[in-house]
């Protein structure tokens, strides 16, 4: 394990941060858009409320074209890794590969997607080829550096490698609707300021850490569950089970978005 991360780090190391892609051979960039703040509603049309819920302050859009392939790079950058992860974690479905190398990162038929510092990058090849998809590394080493802080995941939740798919980051009642649905009646009303999900999938009993903006609004979740339900709470958090079974066909699409 500990080779794979040094792997990752290493040929990350090795090529210089935010090179000039125009520079490089064997990329074109055939546009590139800066999207800031309420801009991003000009770009991803109703899909935005999400992001800026995660405190999304910078989108960086490119259209480039790499070894004859056709690729659409997006770097969303965010106030910790934390929102991040939060927002790559609720676009992973179906990974062919996930956490190599040491990395956050998720790899589907028409799509890499990776968490590095306080950046989500999702990198699109819409033909889908397997000429795509092996370079699609390559391409995302000479925008962005791996040798940045990873989310701080709570102790308590004692969760093993692979994060990705089995662990969920939401930052309101949005994504945390996102996350399980049931979490939308349950958060009805109360003021959080985190929520991780982790995925039961061998017992099929989800479990959710709360943090909630107060004892006040701890008091109010507890009494919308079952006593049994209430694994642990502290000063400023409450862990719960989460009932509902997800449903396997809940996102068929091969892209994260």
């Amino acid at each position: 394990k500990m080779k794979e991360k040094i792997g990752c780090l290493i040929a990350f190391f090795l090529i210089p941060l935010f090179l000039y892609a125009q520079q490089i051979k064997d990329v074109e960039v055939k546009r590139e858009r800066v999207f800031t703040g309420e801009g991003l509603y000009g770009y991803m049309n109703g899909g935005a409320d999400l992001y800026l819920e995660y405190g999304v302050y910078k989108l960086t859009a490119r259209d480039l074209i790499y070894k004859g392939e056709e690729y659409m790079l997006e770097i969303y950058e965010l106030p910790s890794p934390e929102d991040a992860f939060g927002i790559y974690s609720l676009h992973v479905f179906k990974c062919m590969r996930a956490d190599t190398l040491g990395c956050i990162d998720c790899l589907s038929t028409y799509q890499l997607q990776r968490v590095s510092g306080n950046k989500y990058i999702s990198l699109v090849f819409p033909t889908g080829s397997a000429v795509a998809r092996n370079e699609a590394d390559s391409l995302l080493r000479l925008f962005v550096s791996e040798n940045e802080e990873k989310p701080a995941i709570p102790d308590i939740l004692d969760i093993k490698e692979p994060l990705s798919g089995n662990l969920k980051f939401a930052r309101g009642k949005l994504s945390a609707s996102n996350v399980q649905s049931s979490l939308f009646n349950l958060l009805d009303g109360v003021k959080i300021k985190a929520l991780w999900h982790l995925s039961g999938k061998a017992t099929r009993e989800n479990r959710a850490l709360i943090y909630p903006e107060d004892k006040v609004n701890i008091k109010l979740i507890k009494s919308r569950i079952p006593d049994e339900d209430v694994l642990m709470t502290g000063e400023n958090y409450i862990f719960i089970k989460c009932r509902e079974e997800e449903s396997p066909a809940q996102n068929s699409s091969p892209f994260g978005f």
